[in-house]
């Protein structure tokens, strides 16, 4: 058998099906000059009508048109109307409005949560830690942490702003922070820890507290924006999970997603700022570890899980092919998402109305077409 396939055309080709000279005497030429439109029209590789009829059992029509089980799967190029409907993506302002509103009654419910657990609170020694029993504890960094946190958020709210489509970002993150916050607020209240800081200064429990004290608590921490510098954050009961990490996390992810690929030093910068966060937050023993540890989990698997549903179309419908619609928020999902096909471009401008843009353009060019005019004249 070994000579027989070194007396083939094309080596192990030829051995086991026809080479492409034993097809040469069954072309047949076509005149170029009087066939050039059908040539052009006429498939790339040949097919054949015996297709169907070969039967599979037999083996020895297996090869005989070994061309016909050639396929080639081209993937779709980006078309024009592609191109341009990516530079059209839709802002929709009123979805963002939505979107807000759902934000600040998540930050409600989480506040109110709050002022409800504070009774709860057990007045017992901090649980066994195993990082907070071994780390020194140090007093300022809760406010080290806050700092850097609102660094970071400044950070991500400056780049989705000079982002072109800031509407969109805007509207995706605060779904996102209106869920997060929902959670929270559930978790919080189900399961209370004592405190991790048996030195943090909380308000006194009332034996009888009423509706009035309690929309009052609500008010007090929304005002302090449930920062800890503010000095209104005065209720303890919120532990589980760590809102600090959840805020520094999501600042992060909103930098890396949507800032230029090429600034990788703001990158780099961002998540060494959310890291240092966290890593004060639990020198201070502003939170347990468990804290950390699920708020970094809840809010990064769901900014993750989000954005691959909204790169792809196919999980925008439901079906046995998507299980992802059994979430909760899914429809909410697939009512924002439904004008916008993959990911979001990245190109980057200023957040001004379009008639100052439009001014500062003509102005520009003017001043530039007078400077290259008085130039020509100089050097005349």
């Amino acid at each position: 058998h070994f000579y027989k396939r070194m007396e083939s055309h094309n080596s192990d080709y030829g051995s086991y099906c026809n080479s492409p000279t034993d097809f040469a005497g069954t072309v047949v030429p076509q005149d170029i000059s009087t066939d050039g439109d059908a040539l052009q029209n006429s498939p790339l590789l040949p097919t054949s009508d015996k297709e169907d009829t070969v039967s599979n059992s037999d083996p020895k029509h297996e090869c005989d048109f070994p061309l016909d089980i050639v396929k080639l799967d081209m993937p779709p190029g980006t078309s024009d109307q592609e191109d341009r409907y990516r530079s059209d993506i839709p802002g929709e302002p009123l979805k963002t409005l939505l979107s807000a509103l759902f934000l600040g009654t998540g930050f409600i419910a989480t506040s109110a949560s709050l002022a409800f657990t504070h009774e709860r609170v057990p007045d017992i020694k901090p649980l066994p830690d195993i990082v907070l029993d071994n780390i020194k504890y140090q007093s300022w960094g809760l406010d080290v942490s806050e700092y850097l946190l609102m660094i970071s958020t400044i950070s991500a709210l400056i780049v989705v702003m000079l982002h072109s489509h800031r509407l969109v970002i805007l509207r995706r993150i605060s779904l996102l922070l209106g869920i997060l916050y929902y959670y929270r607020a559930l978790t919080m209240f189900v399961t209370v820890l004592p405190k991790p800081d048996e030195t943090y200064t909380c308000m006194p429990r009332r034996n009888t507290t009423t509706t009035v004290d309690y929309a009052k608590r609500v008010l007090t921490i929304l005002s302090g924006g449930g920062l800890s510098i503010s000095g209104k954050h005065v209720y303890c009961g919120d532990y589980i999970f760590s809102g600090h990490t959840m805020t520094l996390t999501m600042g992060y992810l909103v930098i890396k997603q949507y800032s230029p690929r090429r600034f990788i030093l703001l990158h780099w910068a961002s998540f060494l700022i959310s890291l240092c966060g966290v890593v004060f937050l639990l020198l201070s023993r502003g939170h347990y570890t468990i804290d950390v540890l699920l708020a970094y989990y809840v809010t990064s698997r769901i900014w993750w899980l989000y954005h691959t549903l909204a790169h792809n179309q196919q999980l925008k419908s439901r079906g046995e092919h998507n299980f992802l619609d059994n979430m909760c928020w899914w429809h909410v999902f697939r009512f924002f998402e439904t004008k916008i096909r993959g990911p979001l471009p990245r190109r980057y401008s200023l957040p001004l109305p379009k008639t100052i843009k439009r001014f500062f353009r003509v102005s520009f060019t003017r001043l530039r077409r007078e400077n290259s005019v008085s130039q020509e004249i100089f050097q005349t």
